[in-house]
């Protein structure tokens, strides 16, 4: 598999590389920047969670980017349906983190490159997050507290042009890991950001 990977990663680089040289739109070297994230919030008949979620990169050529992003979330259970748990008061708990993050589009806009009116175009995510949290809330045969987990997940979304840099991502990622403790109820997990 790695023998296959290889070539596949240079020739990527040497397109990047040769696309960012001859249709470059960063002007300034703060064009390269860019900041946002999002902001969730759900609340039923069970939990109530609020994240928030910035993030911050810099595009290495016009088709890749890299970042960091961090995480706080405030979660609160009215009850806790984990075995032996006979506690029927709320369960309230925050969870904080960091990720590092790397997109890449391969057709960033679907009008310049088939001229369809679509100013958006797909990409390719992966992540790494690492998250503070405790272990015990969302797993009941852990005898473990508070403490670091890594998820690492990949994807693929949308990214809709809002203006000459601001941009809609829409993002289904899917953790590879698979953790015990992990805070994301379902598998894949959607997600939306803005970036200016």
């Amino acid at each position: 598999m790695k023998n296959r990977l290889v070539p596949i990663i240079i020739v990527l680089f040497l397109t990047q590389y040769t696309y960012a040289q001859s249709n470059n739109h960063f002007d300034r070297f703060s064009d390269r920047l860019f900041y946002g994230g999002s902001i969730g919030l759900a609340i039923g008949s069970r939990i109530t969670q609020v994240d928030i979620l910035p993030q911050a990169g810099i595009w290495i050529f016009p088709q890749w980017s890299l970042g960091l992003g961090g995480r706080y979330t405030y979660r609160k259970e009215r009850f806790s349906l984990l075995e032996g748990n006979t506690r029927l008061d709320p369960i309230k708990t925050t969870i904080w983190g960091y990720s590092a993050f790397t997109d890449i589009l391969p057709i960033p806009d679907f009008n310049e490159a088939f001229g369809v009116d679509l100013h958006g175009g797909i990409f390719l995510h992966a992540e790494l997050e690492n998250l503070y949290l405790d272990r015990k809330l969302f797993d009941s045969s852990s005898d473990e507290g508070m403490g670091w987990i890594n998820m690492y997940m990949v994807g693929f979304g949308w990214r809709q042009r809002l203006g000459r840099r601001a941009a809609a991502n829409f993002m289904v990622l899917w953790d590879l890991t698979d953790n015990r403790y992990s805070p994301y109820t379902s598998n894949p997990i959607l997600r939306f950001s803005l970036t200016l």
